[in-house]
């Protein structure tokens, strides 16, 4: 059974350990997300048996055509209502089910889908009332927004068109001012992020859960951004992959004047779903993470759980020198060099960098390791977008319908290796603090750690990545390798903790 390792996470950390855990139990809460996008898909292929039995009209100019029109979007109203109710209500349940299962997971425990589905049964009602608080929110931004929008426009249409220069700019104004509209909800909407995990794990009201989940968000709403869009990108492109072939074929028969059958849209749904369920857990467990993460940076959770346990752990920070002359080291590499190695190989050497000092940094004294399977897919992703490039080029004589060819392939190819490259950047920055720190004893030692963060920048990491990580190994050389008679330093890391889980059924 694994153990807790509560410590302040960096962005790159917490994105690996949200891989990390959505990778070691995919089957969990793919399996727990089965339910609400099961439902979703049965409910979409019977909307779409109906909508293949409705008789499209031959003249579409007609006023039978408009009531015809009419009557079918008040039925597609319906049906999606008739969708969205029990999809819903099934989401609230694997929305908390899966934060339990990630709680479970994430302190050392073992989770199952039914056990999940179990201890949340009685809090599905808040967790409804939470999503629906939400959502009314969102609304009201969007009602705003088209409010402003309108008062604009029925502004512009009594000024006089010699005036042109004024409506262009009070147009230009309505749209921006719109879209300034929209980013303002996005952000003030991701304050409730971790509302549910609050409201699930802390088993308080709905309303509690709300605030409780402001005051944690506040002052790191830009990180809860970046993670929502990463998680959510994904999505959109893992299900946009799924169903590519059969949104491509239907948009040639449409383009025809035909009309895509059952036999594409229905197979279209199901993969669509299948995509939706193995990806829709991200989200969540990013989400539960970042909520032990915000707890412990603002309320040093880990104290609480290490005193409440202090008669059962051994004293931490119990340091072992020795000395290895075997390990391989980091080396001092001119910056200039490692710039130069990046352009000629067109980006390839930006995951190399890390397998060619992937022993040297396993080595040193942190409980984080460096990978080799996200780094083997960064560089075949590299690989492959400048091998298809190349070959197509040289096939076909020019470069315009090659990109037309791989538009829609490279970017996400490029977007997964790169985002491999900056979790992988993270990574190295906690296993240099971690080495670098001073061994500390006693309870407080994650306390004392948060100090030391800022010896190696998060945004000097997160924007110049290898570049910034290479300068900054050149210049701590000598701190990594502190030699002691003629041998290097070497600290064993503090003992786990095993805290008991938040919730009780």
């Amino acid at each position: 059974m694994s153990t807790a390792n509560l410590v302040p996470l960096g962005l790159g950390e917490l994105l690996d350990r949200t891989f990390s855990y959505f990778r070691k139990h995919f089957w969990l809460f793919a399996g727990i997300m089965v339910l609400p996008q099961g439902i979703l898909v049965g409910m979409q292929i019977i909307v779409q048996v109906f909508l293949s039995t409705v008789a499209l009209p031959q003249n579409p100019q007609t006023p039978q055509a408009a009531m015809q029109a009419m009557h079918f979007a008040l039925s597609a109203g319906l049906a999606s209502m008739g969708i969205l109710i029990p999809y819903y209500i099934a989401y609230a349940m694997a929305l908390g089910a899966t934060t339990h299962a990630l709680s479970e997971v994430y302190l050392g425990r073992t989770a199952t889908i039914r056990d999940s589905f179990r201890v949340i049964r009685r809090r599905v009602g808040r967790i409804l009332h939470v999503i629906i608080s939400i959502l009314l929110r969102a609304i009201g931004f969007v009602a705003l927004g088209f409010i402003l929008l309108g008062m604009v426009v029925g502004g512009i249409t009594v000024i006089p068109k010699s005036m042109i220069l004024l409506v262009a700019l009070m147009g230009l104004a309505a749209v921006l001012g719109f879209m300034a509209m929209m980013v303002l909800m996005v952000i003030f909407l991701f304050r409730y992020s971790v509302a549910i995990p609050a409201l699930v794990l802390e088993k308080i009201s709905a309303r509690q859960a709300l605030k409780r989940s402001v005051a944690l968000s506040k002052g790191y709403l830009w990180r809860l951004l970046l993670v929502g869009f990463l998680m959510v990108m994904i999505q959109m492109v893992l299900v946009s992959l799924c169903q590519a072939p059969f949104s491509v074929a239907s948009f040639v028969i449409m383009a025809r004047g035909g009309r895509p059958g059952l036999w594409l849209t229905i197979p279209s749904v199901l993969l669509g779903g299948v995509g939706a369920a193995a990806t829709a857990p991200l989200l969540m467990i990013s989400f539960v993470i970042a909520y032990y993460d915000l707890r412990v940076r603002k309320e040093g959770f880990d104290l609480q759980l290490m005193m409440a346990h202090l008669d059962e752990v051994a004293p931490l920070g119990a340091t072992v020198r020795g000395g290895n002359e075997d390990i391989e080291r980091l080396e001092d590499t001119s910056l200039l060099t490692t710039v130069l190695l990046t352009l000629i190989t067109v980006g390839i050497y930006l995951p190399v960098w890390f397998i060619m000092r992937r022993k040297a940094l396993n080595s040193l004294n942190s409980s984080d390791k460096l990978g080799s399977t996200g780094l083997g897919v960064a560089v075949a992703g590299y690989i492959a977008t400048l091998g298809l490039t190349l070959v197509l080029t040289f096939i076909w004589g020019f470069w315009t319908r090659v990109g037309k060819t791989l538009i829609l392939i490279q970017p996400v190819i490029l977007l997964t290796s790169a985002i491999i490259v900056i979790v992988n950047c993270f990574k190295v920055r906690r296993i240099l603090l971690d080495h670098l720190a001073p061994p500390q004893e006693g309870i407080f030692s994650a306390r004392i750690r948060l100090q030391h963060d800022e010896e190696i920048s998060v945004l000097g990491t997160f924007f110049l990545g290898i570049f910034y990580l290479q300068y900054k190994i050149n210049g701590l050389i000598d701190r990594i390798y502190e030699v002691e008679g003629g041998h290097a330093v070497v600290t064993s890391p503090p003992s786990p903790v095993l805290p008991p889980s938040p919730i009780t059924p």
